[in-house]
């Protein structure tokens, strides 16, 4: 019986590994009955569900920093977790380092390509990876576990969205607003699309210049800035389409959230998108006029929706948190026999 589930995050940024621990502690929390904790860094603790132990710990560290494996070393031993769980790149080289001091067993996630090579990964118990793609490169054995997303109810729409126009198609774009998101690309991509609206959703440092770029390109009257992602379920909604332009490595969570509501994605080649979408809904290249071309060769689609139903019925089955968090207690009940 599994009683204690330690999960180790290691990075310095609040994107998509970091909500993915944040769901899947708080579902263990609430529907196993396991003593579930979360070792990070402090500014992680807002993030996490109150039934979920918060153990603050300054990973920003190097690994390599003697005092950051002592402490990690004696944080797992104190809380006798019979399952570390490290997810990403840092962790696991931070729970290989401290395995000769502790007796606990070790589960990696491979959140994408970038994380180490198998020569790391074959010494952990249990392997899991959030797509094919991400773990392509390795001969190892690996479970296959695509991120979910808990979706709640859609309220009425937010008067916001009252301004856009009726008579022209919308698209959404939901990012953090930085550089490697690529929103600038599929702005200015938006002078090639005169009868298509884009709703622009997030913000980031690059907002001000998107904005700039915006006025530049005289779009004032058809791209327009939301702030905020808690109702991102409206905004998704209220599109005809929604494009995932980012170069991150990784599923993005905006891709799943749309199949989730039914509403077709195109999406950049880049990270994951490769195990969720057909070829035809993939971004090539960051060209605007290539950008352009897909996105008015899907919204001119008339077979668009039915296309994408077998997508969005794959995305309830396997798509959800729920769907997530069952297929990573399996792995774990495998473990503790």
């Amino acid at each position: 019986m599994i009683e204690t589930i330690c999960h180790l995050i290691a990075s310095r940024e609040h994107g998509g590994l970091e909500k993915h621990v944040a769901d899947l502690a708080r579902w263990q929390a609430q529907n196993t009955g396991a003593r579930v904790a979360v070792i990070a860094h402090p500014r992680y603790l807002t993030t996490l569900d109150e039934n979920v132990q918060f153990i603050p710990l300054n990973t920003d560290r190097s690994r390599h920093h003697p005092n950051l494996v002592w402490r990690l070393a004696n944080l797992i031993r104190k809380g006798g977790y019979q399952i570390t769980h490290g997810h990403g790149s840092k962790s696991a080289q931070l729970l290989a380092a401290v395995q000769p001091y502790t007796e606990t067993r070790r589960v990696i996630t491979r959140h994408n390509v970038r994380h180490p090579r198998d020569k790391l990964a074959s010494a952990f118990d249990a392997r899991i990876a959030i797509s094919h793609n991400s773990v392509a490169n390795s001969k190892l054995d690996w479970n296959i576990i695509p991120n979910g997303v808990e979706i709640p109810p859609v309220p009425a729409n937010l008067p916001l969205l009252q301004s856009l126009p009726a008579n022209k198609q919308t698209v959404l774009v939901a990012s953090r607003l930085i550089k490697a998101r690529n929103v600038d690309q599929l702005v200015a991509a938006m002078p090639l699309l005169p009868d298509v609206c884009l709703m622009v959703l997030g913000d980031g440092p690059e907002k001000d210049h998107l904005q700039q770029q915006v006025a530049a390109l005289n779009l004032e009257e058809r791209v327009e800035f939301f702030s905020g992602c808690g109702a991102i379920g409206n905004f998704i909604q209220a599109a005809d389409l929604v494009v995932v332009p980012t170069s991150a490595e990784g599923a993005p969570y905006t891709l799943i959230e749309a199949l989730l509501h039914r509403k077709p994605v195109i999406a950049n080649r880049a990270g994951d998108a490769v195990d969720y979408l057909p070829p035809e809904y993939l971004l090539e290249t960051l060209e605007p006029m290539h950008i352009a071309e897909k996105i008015r060769g899907a919204l001119l689609n008339p077979t668009l929706q039915q296309e994408f139903t077998p997508l969005f019925d794959r995305a309830e089955q396997e798509f959800t948190l729920d769907s997530m968090a069952k297929a990573t207690w399996q792995v774990y009940t495998q473990l503790i026999a």
